[in-house]
């Protein structure tokens, strides 16, 4: 079979791979559609992300659906010919973050397209049954690949424990900000600010439910008069320092903060201070835990439109140029 590995910065080749072979708890998957986030894109441009450095050939790719064609002997909850998604990180199981139900935390896990686990651009995988779901016929595999990012999304909300008739912005308009938005309003938000640098990310999210959007390149956060220091929750995924100097301007005494995009320096700019004397909260959000399944009939039941979300496909074969469209033309797209 055929798998892309990523050989040294901005250099994906095809290279011809053994077939995997199935432990008797692993189905085979013929890989049918991957998704492009935007962590793939900095292991492509600059072969690491912060502690984790590509230091050997490796297959990105962690937002995958497909169909299974075989099963071990011992896989009694899937079939041949099932239609997929697969959830990318294997925890250990055993820690105390795995069992108290919080294996997102787990030490050991072993995250698809992270150095050193290859990831889900090769043609087929061998995966445990546990964290391959069944999705519906009406569900495209491309929607379904993007129930990774709809679980990110559905996880943040979970932590800024939003409440019917909060208030919230988001900042960022990425795929992880417009899925975020479409969870928040099912939570019941009744006035969501987006922010963004990209009018084209800002038109998608006014399509999907923002009751404001700006652009924060060209008008100064300090003129949203309504939004200042008004929000119930800010969330950010931006991963810029802006956007969490942003996210200090909009949250009311009270509120909440939950950090999700990755920021560029481990030094960031936050009087503690105001953390105590405003009693505000702030919260980490990483990846997600037990979302896959609610994931999967949010976006069946279109509650969340992850189709809006594609702007373009290559196939598995461009990748390269597939990666190179992305670092081209980043504001300019949503999802490749």
């Amino acid at each position: 079979m055929k798998g892309m590995y990523l050989v040294k910065p901005g250099v994906i080749v095809s290279k011809d791979v053994p077939l995997p072979s199935l432990t008797p708890n692993e189905v085979l998957i013929k890989v049918k559609a991957v998704g492009i986030c935007g962590s793939d894109i900095e292991y492509f441009k600059s072969g690491r992300i912060g502690n984790f450095v590509v230091e050997s050939p490796l297959i990105l790719g962690h937002e995958v659906s497909g169909e299974v064609v075989d099963i071990g002997r011992d896989v009694t909850s899937l079939r041949i010919g099932d239609r997929v998604a697969l959830e990318p990180g294997i925890p250990c199981g055993k820690c105390v973050f795995c069992r108290s139900g919080r294996y997102n935390l787990c030490p050991d896990i072993r995250f698809m397209g992270t150095p050193p686990i290859d990831g889900a651009f090769r043609e087929y995988i061998a995966y445990p049954e546990t964290f391959t779901y069944k999705i519906p016929d009406d569900l495209s595999f491309e929607e379904a690949a993007l129930l990774e990012p709809v679980s990110v999304g559905i996880h943040a909300t979970r932590r800024a424990d939003i409440q019917p008739g909060d208030v919230v912005a988001i900042l960022g308009a990425g795929p992880i900000g417009l899925v975020t938005l479409q969870a928040a309003r099912i939570k019941g938000a009744a006035d969501i600010l987006v922010t963004d640098l990209a009018d084209y990310r800002l038109e998608i999210a006014k399509a999907l439910g923002a009751t404001n959007v700006v652009n924060v390149g060209k008008k100064n956060p300090s003129c949203l008069t309504d939004y200042l220091k008004a929000c119930d929750v800010v969330i950010q995924t931006a991963t810029g320092l802006e956007a969490l100097a942003q996210s200090f301007q909009f949250v009311k005494r009270g509120g909440r903060i939950v950090l999700v995009g990755h920021l560029p320096s481990s030094q960031v700019p936050i009087d503690p201070n105001l953390l105590i004397v405003e009693e505000l909260n702030l919260f980490g959000s990483f990846r997600y835990v037990n979302t896959f399944p609610i994931a999967i009939k949010l976006v069946s039941a279109k509650l969340i439109n992850t189709k809006i979300l594609i702007s373009k496909t290559f196939s598995l074969a461009d990748l390269q140029m597939a990666f190179k469209y992305a670092l081209e033309n980043s504001h300019n797209y949503i999802k490749i």
